[in-house]
């Protein structure tokens, strides 16, 4: 299938590293134009510069979304450069601690809060003024099973993206009439540098024997018996923001191995 993104300007956030950098190459492999934000400026010109090196087009947008003028000076830049922004990927994230609700810092969990929740709203507020004026739009947020079902050590992670799910299916029932679709991804277990550094912490603490039977318990918990991989999740976010998903819209697609069957 023909998703038809040549010449469609894709802006991802989060895309230093990880599944957004996923992403991003992903757009600009499909012919799309890529603008590449993170607040880790050396990692956007990493992701930037291997778009150009597969001979695709990026520009760099290092800019912290927790800050409105930020998010919107980023589509304005994008809007100057390629004269529209048609797909907004909200994927950037972090996950500051793996711990019980009662011993987290409140200072990481509004910081979590911010990048998760309000980053997301604040690019969806400056992205979609145009996507009105034009009448055609794609926003697509990144969630967390976890978001979902819930998960213990994760509560502040959690909260955030369950923010960003209902986020996503108010703001896909305003601008719908736009012919503005607005879906959300929400990944299970992903062999994402995020998972994989919390696998390292976690082989240390337990020792390589318990870590590899703990793995295995996991994959149990998976009807298709697997861990997911950073394509499977961009292949979903690419379908669902190309014109074959147009009549898809306000929904949650769990890409999680069958871990979670959510209605």
């Amino acid at each position: 299938m023909d998703l038809e993104l040549t010449d469609q300007v894709a802006l991802v956030t989060g895309a230093a590293s990880g599944i957004g950098q996923h992403l991003a190459l992903g757009y600009a492999a499909a012919g799309a134009k890529v603008v590449v934000n993170d607040i880790n400026a050396d990692g956007v010109a990493q992701t930037v510069a291997a778009i150009l090196a597969q001979g695709g087009e990026a520009m760099a947008a290092a800019v912290d979304i927790t800050e409105l003028s930020n998010a919107e000076g980023m589509i304005n830049d994008a809007t100057k450069a390629y004269g529209r922004v048609d797909i907004l990927v909200n994927n950037a994230a972090l996950l500051t601690e793996h711990t019980m609700y009662l011993e987290t810092d409140p200072a990481s969990c509004e910081r979590e809060i911010r990048v998760i929740l309000f980053g997301t709203m604040h690019c969806t507020r400056a992205v979609l003024p145009g996507m009105i004026e034009r009448g055609h739009g794609k926003i697509l947020n990144i969630a967390t099973d976890a978001a979902r079902i819930g998960q213990e050590r994760e509560a502040n992670y959690s909260a955030a993206k369950g923010g960003v799910i209902s986020f996503a299916k108010s703001i896909a029932k305003e601008v719908g009439r736009h012919s503005i679709n607005v879906n959300v991804v929400s990944p299970g277990a992903t062999n994402s540098p995020m998972r994989i550094n919390l696998q390292v912490g976690l082989k240390e603490k337990l020792g390589e024997e318990r870590w590899l039977a703990r793995e295995e318990k996991v994959k149990r918990l998976y009807p298709l018996r697997r861990i997911g991989e950073m394509e499977d999740i961009t292949n979903a976010v690419m379908f669902l923001t190309s014109n074959a998903a147009r009549h898809i819209t306000g929904q949650v697609i769990s890409v999680n191995g069958g871990f979670a069957m959510v209605g």
